[in-house]
């Protein structure tokens, strides 16, 4: 469950950290496994909220939270990480993207993730981190 006492802290210069969030543990073992190679350290949850309590407490670089519909809580979740812990940029999986706003304040990648689509999100996110 989401702590709104959750420890904050900023990036620390150390290696780079990662959150990936998804029900589906076959699609979150991938992501989490390419992360890796990619020299990302990787903490996994199964649903956003259980990943916005790691991203308060670990202040990863980037974290992808899927979105279902509407009355689904990883977009809130998302909506959540993106006003309190700005040092981390969000990527919404999400199933269809349809109705994913052209202004949404996150990159967005279908599901499931194609990582060379992902590694050029990682390019650009580590990029303007430096």
């Amino acid at each position: 469950m989401f702590d709104i006492e959750a420890q904050v802290r900023l990036p620390d210069g150390g290696p780079r950290r990662a959150v990936i969030a998804d029900g589906d543990r076959d699609q979150r073992a991938r992501i989490a496994g390419h992360l890796a190679a990619c020299g990302f350290q990787v903490s996994e949850a199964a649903n956003g909220y259980e990943a916005l309590s790691m991203i308060g407490s670990e202040a990863p670089l980037v974290a992808l939270i899927p979105r279902g519909d509407a009355d689904d809580d990883g977009g809130r979740a998302a909506a959540l990480a993106n006003m309190l812990y700005p040092h981390t940029r969000i990527i919404l999986t999400v199933t269809a993207p349809d109705g994913v706003d052209d202004d949404s304040p996150f990159l967005v990648l279908r599901r499931p993730v194609d990582l060379s689509l992902l590694d050029r999100c990682l390019s650009e996110i580590v990029a303007a981190a430096r």
